[in-house]
């Protein structure tokens, strides 16, 4: 689930009116006059909700992200399959590729991506409960490589017209996870330093 629904009517039409213009020029393009003439309300109501563009502009963001406070996906997160949080954020890209598609995309905000990492990032460490043996570095190593590969795998999915059903792209990414993406490729990668002989 998304945080979409807990923002009033007035801030929905600014936050459309936005999108409709987001979707054809850069935000530093973007006025206030313009967002206000489209939204039909005034400048100092625009002003009651945003500080700028820019405060528009992630808090319209914050609506697509998943919420982790939803009772429903704290008890996804609970268990320890970790297929069902992709499933859950699978059915939110789909749900708003339009808008993940813009805002990921060549023009789209370089920190909705960091964003979405970052949620991705909870999820997974809320998957692997206490770990043992391993530094915070080394967890936070995986986790956020993993929560890449997560995120790249949605961007690439979506936008192939050749992709396969859900659940194929589920077990794909549960095989790169589980034995990694050299087993996958059938590579074996060394990382035994040669030792350097002298002359």
């Amino acid at each position: 689930m998304s945080r979409i629904g807990k923002i009033t009517n007035t801030e929905q039409k600014i936050m459309s009116a936005f999108w409709q213009l987001y979707q054809e020029k850069m935000i530093s393009q973007i006025t206030v006059r313009e967002v206000i003439e489209l939204a039909d309300c005034n400048r100092s109501t625009f002003y009651a909700y945003f500080a700028d563009m820019y405060d528009l502009l992630d808090k319209f963001e914050e609506q697509l992200l998943p919420d982790l406070t939803q009772p429903a996906v704290k008890k996804i997160i609970a268990k320890d399959d970790i297929s069902l949080s992709v499933q859950h954020c699978m059915a939110l890209y789909q749900k708003y590729k339009d808008y993940y598609q813009v805002l990921l995309g060549a023009n789209g905000d370089p920190a909705f991506r960091g964003k979405l990492t970052d949620i991705l990032d909870q999820m997974i460490k809320a998957h692997l409960g206490q770990r043992k043996g391993q530094t915070n570095f080394e967890v936070d190593f995986l986790v956020e490589t993993t929560a890449s590969i997560l995120l790249t795998a949605l961007i690439f999915y979506f936008k192939r017209s050749d992709r396969p059903k859900a659940a194929e792209i589920i077990a794909l990414l549960t095989n790169v996870l589980n034995q990694g993406v050299a087993s996958q490729l059938g590579w074996h990668i060394s990382c035994q330093e040669k030792k350097q002989t002298g002359k």
